[in-house]
């Protein structure tokens, strides 16, 4: 795997992320492949269009998405694993969840058009971890 092919999947992710924190519904679209599923820490599962939904009606607002470790990057020409911790704050339905830390692990997949997109992600909530608001 070359550095420059692990350089710009962290890249991406840090679009996607972004993208989330603005609700940027084109890009959204642009770096989730059609069949994207979130497991987010409840186990709960989102397919893309459920998960666009929630965003762009506010039952989920991130407030914040910090990473706060390297983006590990596990790649070969069509696959690619991402794992990485950061801090996240949201919003889900009315109900606001306190600052605290998650690992995620996101699988790209390299399309037939020769782009890279998500295709599922896990966020796992660290036990412990979450940030008093004083330190926020």
């Amino acid at each position: 795997m070359s550095d420059s092919l692990t350089s710009h999947l962290a890249q991406l992710e840090q679009q996607r992320v972004d993208a989330l924190l603005t609700v940027d519904t084109a890009r959204f679209d642009a770096l989730h492949d059609p069949a994207y599923e979130l497991c987010n820490p409840t186990g709960t599962v989102w397919g893309k269009a459920a998960y666009l939904r929630r965003l762009t009606t506010g039952q989920l607002a991130y407030s914040q998405l910090d990473t706060t470790s390297e983006i590990d990057v596990l790649a070969s020409e069509t696959l690619a694993v991402l794992r990485y911790r950061c801090l996240i704050a949201l919003r889900v339905d009315g109900t606001d969840i306190p600052t605290h830390e998650c690992q995620h692990i996101d699988i790209y997949i390299r399309a037939a058009d020769g782009q890279w997109r998500c295709r599922c992600s896990q966020a796992t909530g660290i036990m412990g971890a979450t940030i008093p608001a004083a330190a926020q």
